[in-house]
């Protein structure tokens, strides 16, 4: 507690230690995967349902949850997204279980838990595309105005390109991604096809293992080695034209180009997830200032420290450049606000290169 000024009567030094100028910015999250999947406990295991989970493995999955049935089944999928998960990079995973034949309402009630968590990237795979575009998208937006920024991918569990393009939303914070993808099935012994849905486990996964300004463009899948569905140049064509982000099988299966289905100045998911990562940063450093002095020595404290946090970001490449203003009127000191400009230029990544040949 600090030396009370005010109470000077017995003679002697009162220090008051101002430590504003030693706020600095931490580290902020940025890969960590939320996922709603049925599952039944593992034996002995009393809290597995219902509960909400941090995971670094699958090891850790295995302690909790029983394994998948046959995907023919489909009545305990979340281990099944987790697999997709770890094997294309998740390091960080909250899981949250529901029991098997559990409807939409259930699932809505997981995704609003998880919002309690530090999540960036929420999924649940098994929802059928119509399903997880009215969960998701209405938790990321519950999020986002709780002061929490996240992404969702969905995968698309239309058969044909012009169905896929049908189920399109444009949405900022929505990662549309087709088509489905094969994989080893230990409940049945023998590879299945998983439909596009699952595909949303498996991109989440490597978009989790990014830095924000790298881009999942051109980035192969390691967990996934087949495909369902390969699409031809006109079909691919299509599909980006209506905002989806589909696979291909070009050397590994990669992404052709990760883009969520605004389709507008958030197009690049990059650019989302830079803007995300920024917010997040800038409020992680603002906040120690909240009840402290709004006088010019504690501004200048907070431009200081919000302004390394973004040099850090121009020193990564997240930015490009940026401009910031703390400032405070009278009115402003009076009301107990601090007014904080920041113009960023966010670094976009290269998805076309454009050669020309000259002859001589």
């Amino acid at each position: 507690m600090e030396e009370n000024f005010a109470e000077q009567i017995v003679p002697g030094t009162f220090i008051r230690v101002q430590a504003e100028g030693l706020i600095a910015p931490k580290g902020v999250s940025f890969g960590n995967v939320g996922i709603v999947g049925t599952a039944a406990a593992a034996t002995g295991v009393t809290d597995a349902i219902g509960q909400t989970h941090i995971l670094g493995s699958m090891e850790d999955a295995a302690k909790l949850y029983a394994p998948s049935d046959a995907a023919s089944a489909g009545t305990q999928n979340l281990m099944r997204g987790l697999a997709l998960l770890f094997a294309n990079g998740a390091r960080t995973v909250y899981a949250r279980a529901v029991a098997a034949g559990a409807d939409q309402t259930a699932f809505a009630n997981a995704a609003a838990e998880l919002l309690k968590e530090t999540v960036n990237i929420l999924i649940a795979p098994e929802l059928a595309t119509a399903t997880a575009l009215q969960v998701l998208p209405a938790a990321t937006n519950t999020a986002e105005g709780d002061g929490k920024d996240m992404i969702t991918v969905v995968g698309s569990d239309a058969a044909s390109v012009s169905d896929i393009a049908a189920q399109v939303a444009a949405n900022k914070r929505v990662v549309l991604v087709t088509p489905g993808v094969r994989t080893y099935d230990p409940a049945a012994g023998a590879m299945v096809d998983l439909p596009g849905n699952y595909t949303a486990a498996a991109v989440a996964g490597l978009i989790a293992s990014l830095a924000p300004q790298a881009s999942p463009t051109n980035k192969v899948l390691p967990g996934v080695t087949q495909l369902v569905t390969r699409y031809s140049y006109g079909q691919l064509k299509s599909l980006l034209q209506a905002n989806v982000c589909p696979l291909e099988d070009r050397q590994g299966i990669r992404v052709v180009r990760g883009i969520t289905t605004e389709g507008e100045a958030f197009s690049q998911i990059t650019t989302r997830r830079i803007v995300d990562y920024a917010k997040a940063g800038i409020r992680q450093v603002a906040n120690p200032f909240v009840g402290r002095l709004n006088n010019e020595r504690v501004r200048t404290a907070l431009h200081g420290a919000l302004d390394s946090f973004l040099t850090t970001m121009v020193v990564d490449e997240a930015l490009t450049g940026y401009q910031l203003e703390v400032k405070a009127t009278r009115a402003d000191e009076i009301a107990g606000r601090c007014i904080v400009n920041v113009a960023m230029q966010p670094t976009f990544s290269i998805d076309y290169i454009r050669v020309t040949l000259a002859l001589s």
